[in-house]
């Protein structure tokens, strides 16, 4: 029997839906249809989207509904700035309308993006609850707020870094050090992505303090205003660190203790983290992600590292094992990016990520993420809370802490 067809949501022209779409050509199977956001929205944003109603409910449902049987992948709203800024409109609506309307972002800037989630998070409540999803919308919206998402995994037994909590301004995050006794934590933003927000904080106890992410922040006019740079850098200054996590928390953001990484043990120096790749419950892809600063994102000029060749056999049965516990808080979802620290036979999970396959150039088993997800096959669309696709893994253990 010739395998279900494919719908896929994404933006126009997404380097992510060109990526499956080329994996299927390889097979031999059919193209998949595709559904854009831009498409979604009344109007089109090339009409001049003003965040009127959403066309979701009719467009999406009459598109899924056409092809029964057919597996939905939902992808990253992510590289189309128009497309960025129209959730964010979408989203201060939603919220309300408070205060003034959002300004034009420049080239990278990092702002708003309370509202950009909650406008996505509007459009995705929108979608057909019930279809054959890869990931469904209501986990996506799950794994996209990065707090809510850690303290999911938390109660379902996996080990995350110990959380501070919410945070709310700089005056806040020193309350938090001095509650919780801490000198080095991480500052999240709760709804970024790829590093985007993340400063590693050090505080001592003579008041000296450093941050390093690769936020830029610049002072426009006395304003401090915030962009995604693939150059990080480090903030001594407290005058300055203030106005940046000033900045990054009215966004949404929360701290986290910092867990050491493990060195690499290649000789070249830096530290590591795991980004491993669930698929269907279980591990497929991974990689070390090799950095000489607190930050090990790839895209900011950090290196990979040869995992298979870094772990023992019992290193990477216990990776095995946590990717299949993490994956089971999300038991409808079929595949699943993590962020893991694997280290002295513990393991903390910094990140789920519903988008977390674009991991080019990274075959496994002779095949990348898109080329593994075309061999899929749909399971019922359901909203039940377990599909027969999660992995039945063994008891977990006890939650490590740090």
């Amino acid at each position: 029997m010739a395998p279900p067809g494919w719908l896929l949501i994404g933006p126009r022209d997404s380097r992510r839906l060109r990526g499956l779409q080329q994996a299927l050509r390889e097979r031999g199977l059919a193209a998949a249809e595709e559904l854009h956001y831009e498409d979604l929205l009344d109007g089109g944003l090339g009409d001049g989207l003003d965040g009127g109603a959403l066309a979701a409910p009719q467009r999406a449902a009459e598109r899924i509904a056409a092809r029964p049987g057919a597996l939905v992948k939902i992808e990253s709203p992510g590289e189309a700035p128009a497309l960025h800024a129209a959730l964010i409109e979408r989203g201060w609506r939603a919220l309300g309308a408070p205060g003034a309307p959002p300004r034009p972002l420049q080239h990278g800037e990092l702002a708003y993006q309370h509202y950009w989630y909650a406008g996505f998070r509007e459009l995705l409540d929108a979608l057909p609850a019930r279809a054959g999803y890869l990931n469904p919308p209501d986990d996506i919206a799950g794994m996209s707020d990065k707090l809510a998402c850690q303290l999911r995994l938390r109660a379902q037994g996996i080990a995350i870094p110990p959380l501070l909590g919410e945070l709310h301004s700089y005056e806040h995050l020193r309350a938090l050090l001095r509650e919780h006794g801490a000198g080095q934590v991480f500052v999240k933003a709760r709804y970024g992505s790829s590093g985007a927000g993340v400063l590693a904080y050090r505080a001592d106890r003579g008041g000296r303090e450093a941050a390093y992410g690769s936020a830029e922040l610049v002072e426009d006019g006395g304003v401090a205003r915030v962009f995604n740079s693939l150059r990080p850098r480090r903030y001594d200054d407290s005058a300055q660190i203030a106005r940046l996590v000033d900045a990054i928390a009215a966004q949404g953001a929360y701290v986290e203790r910092w867990i050491p990484k493990p060195r690499a043990p290649d000789g070249e120096g830096g530290h590591y983290d795991i980004r491993a790749v669930a698929l269907d419950g279980f591990l497929r892809h991974r990689v070390a992600r090799v950095g000489r600063g607190p930050l090990t994102n790839l895209h900011l000029g950090n290196r990979r590292g040869a995992l298979a060749q870094w772990l023992d056999d019992s290193a990477m049965h216990a990776l095995e094992i946590a990717t299949q516990q993490a994956a089971m808080a999300f038991p409808r979802s079929r595949m699943i990016g993590f962020d893991l620290i694997l280290r002295d036979g513990r393991s903390w999970v910094l990140e789920a990520n519903a988008f977390g396959d674009l991991l080019l150039d990274l075959p496994w088993q002779g095949l990348s993420t898109y080329q593994d997800q075309a061999l899929l096959r749909p399971v019922p669309a359901s909203n039940a809370p377990q599909a027969p696709h999660a992995p039945q893994a063994p008891h977990a253990p006890e939650p490590a802490h740090a």
